[in-house]
């Protein structure tokens, strides 16, 4: 079980996770984070978690696997408008604050683009940001974040042993979750304020925790797989690719 009360009590914002809604079981925070602003019931900075998110959603349409009472599935719901423009940083703000809680413990984390949190090589969590646009404003948005934090490599299914990993797998012990959902959430809003006046200092960070930058990556665009070096994120948060001399901009792609 997750308590509630010591998120809060560890939480240093102003607005994120003062409201917070918890549930036992739960397909997909996401899909109840929407429910929520369709019902007219959530904040700005609403947290929607559970102790067993047993639909979660990855991107691409992959699932997102989580270790009941182990590992972490939240959802963050926005709702002040934002510019189309800098609504591409919000999921590197929410990878970066993500690395630097996982910091906090003496991992050494690192990012892939767009949004993969890695420790020693191996995924232990992932964002997955939706959001609905008016114009050219997102008038709502839901930041999903699934982290791995007390499983055991018995707990990863088979077919994810060799590129999964865990905070408790990578330290050696096991971690309050409450304490690290309070440690995201705090440096998440960090980054939200952030946003509206410096986005650079967001562009700064993600590209110090990136694992793969000047080096080659690989993808496929429009049905065709495409390799080059990995240059940088510009100012919206899209990929910047070194590809046979010349250097393309991607704004949705999967890295292998």
């Amino acid at each position: 079980m997750i308590f509630t009360n010591l998120i809060q009590t560890n939480l240093r914002t102003h607005t994120f996770g003062k409201q917070v809604e918890y549930y036992n079981r739960l397909g997909s925070t996401n899909e109840e984070a929407w429910e929520l602003i369709d019902e007219n019931t959530a904040t700005h900075g609403t947290l929607v978690i559970t102790d067993h998110q047993f639909e979660g959603k990855g991107r691409g349409g992959k699932s997102w696997f989580m270790s009941p009472s182990k590992g972490l599935a939240m959802s963050l719901i926005l709702l002040e408008s934002i510019p189309v423009e800098k609504a591409g940083l919000i999921p590197l703000a929410a990878g970066a604050a993500a690395a630097k809680t996982l910091k906090n413990w003496g991992s050494s984390p690192t990012l892939k683009w767009p949004n993969d949190i890695l420790l020693n090589g191996k995924k232990a969590g992932g964002i997955l940001c939706e959001s609905r646009l008016s114009g050219e404003s997102i008038q709502s948005m839901v930041v999903g974040a699934g982290l791995n934090v007390n499983e055991t490599g018995n707990d990863l299914p088979d077919e994810i042993k060799s590129t999964a990993t865990s905070l408790s797998i990578e330290t050696g012990h096991s971690h309050q979750r409450e304490l690290v959902v309070a440690i995201f959430i705090t440096f998440f809003e960090d980054y939200w304020e952030i946003l509206q006046e410096s986005p650079e200092e967001i562009i700064r960070d993600w590209t110090s925790f990136c694992g793969h930058l000047e080096k080659p990556v690989s993808f496929n665009f429009k049905g065709k797989n495409q390799s080059g070096i990995f240059k940088k994120i510009n100012h919206k948060g899209e990929a910047c690719i070194h590809i046979d001399g010349n250097e393309r901009v991607f704004p949705s792609i999967i890295l292998e």
